[in-house]
Order: structure tokens, then C-alpha cells, then sequence
């Protein structure tokens, strides 16, 4: 039943069934009125379109900010059908990248909505009967949010297998000729047997990587700078950064302990490429 406090002709039904009236803070008795009217009208209208932005304006800010913090997000989609299962990368990519997680929020707002107005027909929203864990009527907005938190599970799994598709499409296989024609030694005489040996290894270590990782180095490979790459898969420059740091790491832990032979004539190149940049650097300096 929907309770007005003004006339009309549920007026007297107010007055006539005081004792069936749930005892509900006014602005959650707003809320159900305001959904009556929605329903009423179809969810057409500026009614609907105000209570949509408002809906979308109180989750956006929300999601944004719980997909910082993995306990608060696990907790929000703790009641959904999907589990929510992240890796250490996703939960770091959540917390360093503001546009993926406001990207994610608009994707979970839509996937949220579209099924809002028939779970609202349904009675969905019901405050006098479904209280939350501390007893109190839930507000229309906080009952959306809740909504999110269902769908997010599923929301992010599509976004994530989206994004593998797009490193994969990049992390091929990498073949160790590839890599000694990066070096500078493939040509028409024989790539030496010290030179072909660091190039099989280094094709290995790249060909192990997970494949954003992989997908960076085939790209650096290529020749592409860190901006290029971040725009070619979708990612921060910051994440070219790392997935570079971490192979290159491993690299000189392995020198270190002598599993990782650098012919003399490569070291030279790369210590041919260090002065040119450091000279390119002063000269753009000054």
C-alpha cells in the first residue's frame, strides 16, 4: 500500500489503517512515494530521469572509492551470485588507476539500471519489510548501491577478460631471431653462439611473462616508446614502467649470479645506447 500525507484518494487509507503504517523515517517514506510515481508513469518522464541521476551521482562516488580498498569492496559484493576473485595485479590496478576504476563504476551503473525498473515494478524496494543488518530502512540510493555490488563480480570478469584479449593480441610468441634483429646482430652473417644463446635467453624470459607483461616487451621490441605502448593496451605509463623494471630485474639478478652471459660486443652497444641518450638529454637540457 502507498501512504500519502496529503489528500487524494489513498488519503483515507492512511488515516483508516494507522496501525498497518510502517514506522519509516520521512525520507525513505520519500523514496517509496517517489517510486510509486516512477512506476506510475512508466519510468519516463523528469521524475524517473532526477531519480536516475541522483541513483547515479550517490554509486559513482561510492564505487570509485570502495574499489581502493579490496575489504570494503569484498564486503559490498559479498551477497552476489558471482564471487568476486581478484589477483594481487587486479587488486594494484584497482587501487593506482583512477580512469579504470571510474570506467568500471559506469559499466556497473549500466548493468545495474537496466534491470532496476522491473526489479522496482516487482517490489523490490521495500523498506518496511526488508531492513537492513542494523534494523534500519534503507534509502532508494543505498538500495541501488547494493544492486551494484550484486552485478560488480560479473561486471569486472567481462572487463578483465576484455583486457587479457587485448594484451594476447600483442603477446605473441616471440621467436629469438626477432630479438637478435633488436640487438643490432641479425644480418646476413651467422649471429654468433654467445650473442644467439643470450638472445634464446631473453626470448625465454619475455615468452614466461604474464601476457600484459609479454605484450609490453614485444612492443618495446618493436621499437615503441612507454606512451605508445600505454596507448596500444590500454594502459597507465606507469604500468609500461614496471612490467619493463620487473624483466629487467630479473635480468640483472641472473648476471649477478653468473646465469646470464652478456657478450662483450652487446655490453658495448648498450653502453653506446646509455651515452647517446645521456648526450641527448643534455642537449635538450641546455
Amino acid at each position: 500500500m502507498r501512504y500519502h500525507r496529503t489528500g487524494g484518494p489513498d488519503a483515507e487509507a492512511w488515516d483508516t489503517a494507522s496501525s498497518d503504517r510502517p514506522d519509516l523515517p520521512e525520507a525513505v517514506q520519500d523514496d517509496v512515494d517517489r517510486v510509486a510515481d516512477v512506476i506510475a508513469a512508466g519510468f519516463r518522464g523528469p521524475v524517473w530521469h532526477q531519480m536516475a541521476d541522483e541513483l547515479y551521482a550517490y554509486s559513482f562516488n561510492r564505487l570509485c572509492a570502495v574499489m581502493r580498498r579490496t575489504d570494503k569492496l569484498m564486503t559490498l559484493t559479498a551477497k552476489s551470485k558471482t564471487p568476486l576473485s581478484m589477483t594481487h595485479e587486479d587488486r594494484g590496478t584497482l587501487y593506482r588507476n583512477a580512469p579504470v576504476r571510474e570506467h568500471l563504476a559506469i559499466l556497473t551503473l549500466n548493468v545495474a539500471m537496466e534491470s532496476f525498473p522491473e526489479l522496482l515494478k516487482k517490489g523490490g524496494y521495500d523498506p518496511a519489510r526488508n531492513r537492513g543488518e542494523d534494523g534500519r530502512a534503507a534509502r532508494l540510493t543505498s538500495y541501488f548501491y547494493g544492486r551494484c555490488g550484486l552485478v560488480f563480480p560479473r561486471v569486472f570478469y567481462t572487463w578483465r577478460d576484455e583486457l587479457t584479449d587485448r594484451f594476447l593480441l600483442h603477446a605473441v610468441r616471440m621467436p629469438g631471431e626477432i630479438l637478435a634483429h633488436a640487438l643490432g646482430q641479425a644480418g646476413p652473417e651467422p649471429v654468433p653462439n654467445d650473442v644467439a644463446v643470450l638472445c634464446d635467453t631473453l626470448t625465454a624470459m619475455i615468452n614466461d611473462l604474464k601476457p600484459r607483461d609479454r605484450a609490453v616487451w614485444w612492443l618495446t621490441v618493436d621499437n615503441l616508446s612507454q606512451g605508445e605502448i600505454a596507448g596500444v593496451l590500454g594502459i597507465k605509463v606507469g604500468d609500461v614502467e614496471n612490467a619493463r623494471f620487473r624483466l629487467r630485474s630479473q635480468a640483472r639478478r641472473l648476471r649477478k649470479l653468473g646465469e646470464l652471459y652478456v657478450p662483450p660486443s652487446i655490453e658495448a652497444e648498450w653502453a653506446r645506447a646509455r651515452a647517446l641518450a645521456k648526450a641527448k638529454a643534455r642537449k635538450k637540457a641546455a
